[in-house]
């Protein structure tokens, strides 16, 4: 009898630590956020004037067995740090899953046309067999710079 009830209590303990430990480590994960990771690649192309900089982010991972790879563009004006505007979504004029066009180019291509008028050409080669999501803003933040897109294979 005294047995059983030592046994129990070793249960009950072990149980409850488990539990404990469960409970803490979900709420340590949650509370640190949701933030993004910085990017793995980051090319900048300066306008002519150089008063802004088109910031092509790359973010990519996952291994074989769930990989990943999207982009971000960003127009910044010259005068903002890289690292302050990295993440900040308000700059964002252009975001797509990573892809290639049917030349093996690097996508998406961007050409500063003047100094306020920027091109980005990007590819539609993956929508063959799945469909992709795309998000295209026309004119940055500022309201100076008109961007104009071409989706190509």
């Amino acid at each position: 009898m005294r047995l059983l009830r030592w046994l129990r209590r070793i249960v009950v303990i072990s149980l409850s630590a488990i539990g404990i430990y469960s409970v803490v480590g979900f709420v340590w994960h949650t509370s640190k956020g949701s933030e993004e990771p910085p990017p793995e690649a980051r090319h900048s192309f300066p306008s002519p004037d150089g008063n802004y900089r088109a910031e092509l982010l790359t973010w990519a991972g996952g291994g074989g067995i769930s990989p990943y790879c999207h982009q971000a563009l960003l127009v910044v004006p010259a005068s903002v740090d890289v690292g302050q505007a990295g993440l900040a979504s308000r700059y964002t004029v252009y975001t797509g899953e990573c892809d290639d066009f049917s030349d093996h180019g690097f996508s998406p291509k961007i050409v500063w046309m003047s100094s306020t008028a920027l091109h980005v050409s990007f590819s539609i080669n993956s929508t063959a067999t799945l469909p992709a999501t795309v998000r295209l803003k026309k004119i940055d933040v500022t309201g100076t710079v008109r961007v104009e897109f071409e989706a190509r294979e």
